[in-house]
């Protein structure tokens, strides 16, 4: 009996469960039409906007919902525009996404498996605070944490026509964008997609065209998506994009590869908007294959030509880490230092950078300290041929270095360049993190013979055969050196206010022009000698110059020039706070010379504006000596203008000793030496 009554549970059971599963079978068949109205309110409610779905309605609820009906709105929080208004839509959503609606609102994007529209009106809008109408998490959160949009993540996105709109006041950007399918490449007769947008980015007009040849969803996984030809047109006042090749989808551009062409006013406007912290420049166009497989992007093939500098070089921006990485290698067969100048605040054709104020001459735009945090980089530096500017003949061929930029810290080390048969080596940092801004710079130079490496204007009509090498030169040597500073601040003019460190700089084997030293020393009678039979070169026993920084101020510690004819020696100082000059250079002469009006030749003013003059009191009395003996004798007059020089052999050690006036048997400071 208790058998007989086992079997029938179980049978019933069965039948229970045969009842139920044929009901869900009829229920999965015909779409679960009863549930259109609870679905409606339950989604409105979670996600606390408004949920209209169309009157044919079709819902699929085994392995994932599938939803198809003949409409769809979904409206925004408060009184903001309908975020979505759709025609036919297409709609599967994994039941993880569900499940993250259920417990609280998700953390992340939402993750749709699958959209397809026949027709879409889409609105999106953000406010500064950083709220968007297309996060479907309570109204609290927000997302001002990133600029990024945030939408939800599609697998597949297909829009056979459309418009979109969207306004964010976080991004600065405005679009407005029509979206079709249905036209495509008509000449092959083959749909494909096509949109036509224009709005404002950073307050700047753009447009933007993009084509595909072949059904081109909005979005793809990364996994099945068949890659179709497109072509992509942008500009943005003077900036222009255009690649042609072919991608999987078109907000992820996943499975990229093709050519790009681009051009702009700078590079760091550009660098802005793909998330990359790139230079302020001048003008600069860039042609290059640009591919993307998952996160990681590639540049390669490049060439970038900024100014009139000539770059190149092949790229890697992987943004799988926290923090982006930007790896690879620059190269380029011709650089150009003033090219570089508008990334310290230099005014240049496109790099919007303001004027100093009125007499001032260093720049004081801010930089962009924060995108120093956007990205690390690990770039080889491979340049052949870098050229300093007028003042200089002799280009760095070649210049090779490390550009590390990592936590905020950005670093050129391991520095090497060759100029004039000498070497420039050294390492400069920029650590963005402390407020304000910190810098330093470490380096050396040895061996750039100076009649190579000045410019063509250091050259004299010289008297007889010149030697090789220097010829009609008016210095010559080995310059060597070394410079260790460091600084603070925000802006160029800030970091050379706060400079602190010292310099130094000599000359070797060195000559200069007789001309120079009697024109500094104010020797009338031998600077009218040299120019009536010409100019040539002295040998210089020492040339060595000292220079120590403290906030902003650099003072010589020591200056001078030593010659057979005259010791020249530089005091003084000169401020990067203000821009102000005050310096003083005294020739003591060697030799007796007639009509010398020797006197302190003082530097003054300010950097824009600088003035040359002689110091009044010595000068004065030599004048008025001359002219009172001149009554009485007019040979007499030129008696206080001789100079009863006293010559001394030997290089800077002697020279130093003499300007002191330590006895011959002091023992006396060596200045640094290569």
């Amino acid at each position: 009996m208790m058998i007989k009554q086992g079997k029938k549970g179980t049978l019933l059971a069965l039948g229970i469960l045969t009842a139920i599963m044929a009901t869900v079978a009829v229920c999965e068949y015909q779409g679960w039409p009863f549930l259109k109205g609870p679905l409606e309110r339950t989604l409105s409610q979670k996600l606390q906007r408004r949920i209209v779905l169309g009157d044919q309605f079709a819902l699929h609820l085994l392995g994932a919902i599938r939803l198809r009906t003949s409409a769809l709105t979904i409206g925004s929080p408060g009184s903001a525009p309908d975020l979505l208004n759709a025609v036919n839509p297409r709609l599967e959503v994994p039941y993880s996404t569900v499940f993250g609606l259920m417990r609280s609102g998700p953390h992340e994007p939402i993750r749709i498996t699958s959209l397809e529209l026949d027709r879409m009106d889409a609105a999106l809008s953000r406010d500064a605070q950083g709220q968007a109408n297309w996060q479907f998490s309570p109204r609290s959160a927000k997302t001002t944490d990133s600029p990024g949009l945030g939408l939800p993540r599609f697998d597949r996105l297909v829009v056979k026509a459309g418009r979109l709109q969207m306004q964010d006041a976080l991004m600065k950007l405005n679009l407005d964008a029509q979206v079709s399918t249905a036209e495509g490449d008509q000449a092959q007769g083959t749909s494909g997609l096509l949109i036509n947008g224009k709005g404002h980015y950073l307050k700047r007009p753009f447009e933007l065209h993009i084509k595909s040849s072949g059904v081109l969803p909005l979005a793809a996984s990364p996994g099945p998506a068949v890659a179709v030809p497109i072509t992509v047109e942008a500009s943005a006042g003077q900036s222009r994009l255009r690649f042609n090749g072919q991608a999987a989808d078109v907000l992820t551009l996943s499975d990229l590869d093709g050519s790009m062409t681009l051009s702009g006013p700078s590079l760091a406007a550009v660098g802005d908007a793909a998330g990359v912290t790139l230079p302020t420049t001048t003008l600069f166009s860039l042609k290059g294959q640009l591919s993307r497989k998952g996160d990681v992007w590639s540049l390669k093939q490049t060439n970038l030509n900024v100014g009139t500098s000539q770059l190149g070089g092949s790229f890697t921006f992987d943004r799988r880490p926290k923090v982006p990485m930007l790896t690879g290698e620059v190269t380029g067969s011709r650089f150009v230092l003033s090219d570089l100048a508008p990334a310290f605040g230099a005014q240049a054709p496109g790099a919007n950078n303001p004027a100093p104020p009125e007499g001032r001459m260093v720049p004081q735009r801010t930089f962009d300290i924060p995108s120093l945090h956007a990205m690390n980089a690990d770039i080889k530096v491979r340049l052949k041929r870098v050229e300093l500017g007028a003042l200089f003949d002799r280009p760095l061929e070649p210049l090779d270095g490390q550009l590390r930029l990592k936590s905020g810290v950005l670093t050129i080390s391991d520095l090497l360049a060759s100029t004039a048969d000498g070497q420039v080596s050294g390492r400069v940092s920029l650590n963005g993190n402390p407020k304000p801004a910190s810098w330093d710079a470490d380096v050396h130079w040895k061996g750039i013979r100076l009649e190579q490496w000045l410019s063509p204007r250091n050259q004299f009509a010289g008297q007889g055969e010149p030697d090789k090498g220097k010829q009609n030169r008016y210095v010559t040597g080995q310059l060597g050196g070394h410079a260790k500073l460091h600084g603070q601040g925000n802006s160029a003019a800030q970091m050379l206010g706060t400079m602190d460190g010292d310099a130094q700089a000599w000359v070797q084997d060195g000559t200069i022009s007789h001309l120079v030293v009697e024109a500094i020393g104010l020797d009338v009678a031998q600077a009218l000698g040299v120019a009536v039979i010409g100019d040539d070169l002295m040998p210089m026993h020492c040339a060595a110059v000292r220079v120590k920084a403290q906030r902003g101020a650099l003072k010589p510690e020591v200056g001078v020039i030593d010659t057979e004819d005259s010791t020249i020696l530089v005091s003084g100082s000169l401020s990067l706070v203000d821009e102000s000059l005050n310096l003083v250079m005294t020739a003591k002469p060697k030799d007796i010379s007639p009509l010398t009006l020797r006197s302190p030749l003082k530097v003054q003013g300010t950097f824009a504006d600088p003035k040359f003059r002689l110091e009044a009191k010595p000068l004065g009395l030599k004048i008025i000596s001359a002219v009172a003996l001149g009554f009485v004798n007019p040979l007499a007059s030129i008696i206080p203008l001789i100079d009863l020089g006293d010559k001394t052999d030997g290089g800077c050690q002697q020279a130093l000793a003499k300007l002191r006036g330590d006895r011959p048997n002091t023992k006396v400071t060596k200045v640094a030496r290569p």
